[in-house]
């Protein structure tokens, strides 16, 4: 994965034509930029260019450029699951929401035992 200006964007590569394909991926469903190399050095170049070229479009239009997550998500739990958190919670003084955070962040930030 790469990152400029807040925007992360991931790369594949494709067999068939050699060709880098890289595209954002926190800028929502749809992607604001793609872009692709031949070369895994003109990645980041045109990665650069790809985000500025958007956010220049976008300044020309007056359109607000779309931005990497915004750190809201709202997730269906149904209510069982919803009733389990909430008592998980509240056994450890928590809100609903910093015991969520924290359990995702156990779950996903890398650990420095190893």
């Amino acid at each position: 994965m790469m990152e400029y200006k807040g925007y992360i964007a991931t790369v594949e590569f494709d067999q068939s034509t050699e060709v880098l394909h890289g595209r954002v991926i926190n800028s929502g469903p749809y992607p604001i930029a793609t872009f692709e190399a031949t070369d895994a050095r003109d990645l980041r170049p045109e990665f650069e260019r790809s985000i500025d070229e958007y956010l220049s479009w976008c300044d020309e239009d007056d359109v607000q450029p779309r931005t990497p997550f915004s750190g809201k998500l709202n997730v269906r739990l149904g209510s069982e699951l919803h009733a389990a958190v909430a008592a998980a919670a509240i056994t450890e003084g928590l809100s609903i929401n910093s015991w969520i955070v924290g359990v995702l962040r156990q779950s996903t930030v890398p650990s420095s035992d190893c």
